[in-house]
């Protein structure tokens, strides 16, 4: 008797179904419990100082010329919240945003987009310069300039004499706006500004700072910047808190984080005094590529215009997540019930009632969590084509090792196709070395993965040895090889993380158990082939009392051998 078959494969089989089936209740509870109002401080009711602004688009867009229809429409629910918005270009129709602002009554900080080409650079400057002299009323200041020197596209020197032309050219208040920590390293450049237009977003930080002790933080680091910069005005330019995307140590992005963050700046503001603007007015989807799903989701409102929280009283998390919750649970226990009823045996009942509840609730409960990934974080036809083939691919191993589990008698073969094993395997070691290697803008894609997971685990501890002899049966080098890294990143990736975020655990045990669902097979193989060697150069008798003590593995020394069954 093998050691793989101390226990029967009917056992192991139910034991596994049982777990997956636990799987489902727990992920029910999650989007249950996303679905309860949460208490956090009110922040201040009235309108907010300035906003950033881009317009509202619907995700899968990118930036292109903006209409007056737009605007109007835009403005028509900001001026509700805000007396003034920010911009960062006066190209690609945004040059209409002074003359739609002051229909509405709001200031504008009329934004100069510099970079590299110098003739781009000429060519802002001028249409800024002729729009800030036609709306000198309306235009509250110049940004001459946004992280210019964070992208290291001037030098400061070349970005002064930009900032002296403007302020020569329209006598209005002109700044720069750029990441505080930019404004440390180059502070002479003070001297060429009206104020000092500092960007803090803690999320972005080298080292991010967790909800729970940011506004301390930024409280401590605006204290900072004052005494860095004595006599000259400081102004908040950008600060806000993502709603969706990856962690980044312990900052954790969410609709309950984005409004606690956003509610307790306001308070903090008015009690220092100080001024600020939030970025931004709404999500931005053409940023997805460049910054991650992140980047696209640091709207006040989604990309059709609705807002994502209230200033007063509860937030929830996810307002569907009580209906999906339900629905997960009374569709599992209603299909195991039918299931079970067609079979015969009580194991063969627990085993397929146990995987048919599995096969719905993780259907519902992964699949809406997988929708929501989908949505948040594809932008063009190609991030489709290949998530959702990455989805494709996991529901269908999933689909195969439920049905191997719900057998009469399972375990005796691998369910899952090395076909659909490889791709899965493929997959998620390059996820795993651009999370390794280039991490900053690259998301977690735990819920895209863990069908393939939880096939590939589930069905390796189901029947290790059918997986071992899956192995032997062809050259297993590449799923060996991309086994290895799959358990070396899981190990890497939280802990380059600092251990600070969930999102990164669980990716770390979605990296593990794709890994071990054939390094364990492939060691099993190893051993039984060792064990077969040793077999063949031993004599009868000795194979006997090796196999016997093999069977129960506790043999005491002086025992007599058991015969093998």
């Amino acid at each position: 008797m093998r050691p793989t078959d101390i226990v029967s494969p009917n056992r192991r089989a139910t034991a596994v179904a049982c777990l997956l089936a636990i799987c489902g209740l727990a992920f029910a509870w999650d989007w249950w419990s996303e679905a309860q109002p949460v208490d956090l401080p009110d922040g201040v009711a009235t309108s907010l100082p300035c906003v950033s602004y881009a317009p509202s688009r619907h995700a899968g867009t990118v930036r292109s010329s903006l209409s007056t229809a737009r605007i109007r429409h835009d403005f028509a629910l900001l001026a509700q919240r805000t007396r003034c918005v920010r911009t960062y270009t006066v190209a690609e129709g945004y040059d209409q945003v002074p003359a739609v602002a002051r229909e509405f009554g709001l200031q504008v900080l009329l934004g100069l987009w510099i970079g590299r080409d110098a003739d781009l650079n000429a060519g802002e400057i001028d249409r800024g310069i002729t729009l800030a002299r036609a709306h000198r009323g309306t235009i509250r200041a110049i940004v001459v300039g946004n992280e210019v020197l964070l992208r290291h596209e001037l030098t400061p020197a070349q970005l002064a004499a930009l900032i002296r032309r403007v302020a020569e050219a329209t006598h209005l208040p002109v700044t720069y706006a750029d990441v505080w920590g930019r404004w440390i390293d180059h502070k002479a450049l003070a001297r060429e500004v009206d104020f000092v237009t500092v960007h803090i977003l803690p999320y972005w930080d080298d080292d991010p700072v967790g909800i729970d002790d940011v506004i301390a933080y930024v409280d401590r680091l605006y204290s900072g910047l004052r005494r860095e910069f004595p006599g000259k005005a400081l102004y908040v330019g950008e600060t806000g808190w993502p709603s969706a995307g990856r962690p980044r140590g312990a900052a954790e992005p969410g609709r309950l984080q984005q409004a606690r963050y956003l509610r307790e700046f306001t308070v903090l503001a008015a009690r220092r005094g100080f001024d600020f603007n939030v970025i931004e007015a709404f999500d931005q989807a053409w940023k997805i590529p460049h910054e991650g799903t992140v980047g696209g989701h640091w709207g006040l409102h989604d990309a059709d215009a609705r807002p994502k929280f209230a200033w007063t009283g509860t937030v929830v998390e996810s307002p569907l997540g009580a209906p999906l919750a339900w629905s997960a649970l009374l569709a599992g226990v209603l299909c195991a019930l039918v299931v079970a009823a067609t079979m015969s045996g009580r194991s063969a009942r627990l085993r397929a009632a146990a995987a048919s509840f599995a096969a719905v609730s993780l259907a519902i409960t992964i699949g809406a969590r997988q929708w929501q990934y989908l949505v948040d974080g594809n932008v063009h036809w190609l991030d489709w084509a290949g998530t959702l083939a990455m989805c494709a691919l996991g529901w269908i191993a999933l689909a195969f090792a439920l049905r191997a589990l719900a057998r009469e008698e399972p375990g005796t073969t691998d369910p899952v196709p090395r076909g659909v094993m490889l791709p899965l395997l493929a997959s998620g070691a390059y996820v795993g070395l651009g999370l390794a290697f280039a991490g900053r803008h690259r998301d977690f894609p735990v819920w895209l993965f863990l069908p393939a997971a939880l096939a590939l685990g589930g069905s390796a501890l189901a029947g290790p040895g059918a997986r071992a002899a899956a192995l032997r049966r062809h050259s297993a080098n590449e799923e060996v090889m991309l086994a290895a890294w799959l358990v070396a990143a899981a190990f890497v990736i939280p802990w380059l993380e600092r251990l600070q975020n969930l999102r990164s655990a669980a990716w770390g045990v979605v990296s593990l158990a794709l890994g071990l669902s054939v390094l364990l097979p492939w060691a099993l193989q190893a051993r039984e082939r060792e064990r077969a060697a040793n077999d063949a150069d031993a004599g009868p008798g000795e194979v006997v009392q090796h196999h016997a003590a093999g069977a129960d593995g506790h043999r005491e020394q002086g025992e007599p051998a058991r015969p093998p069954p």
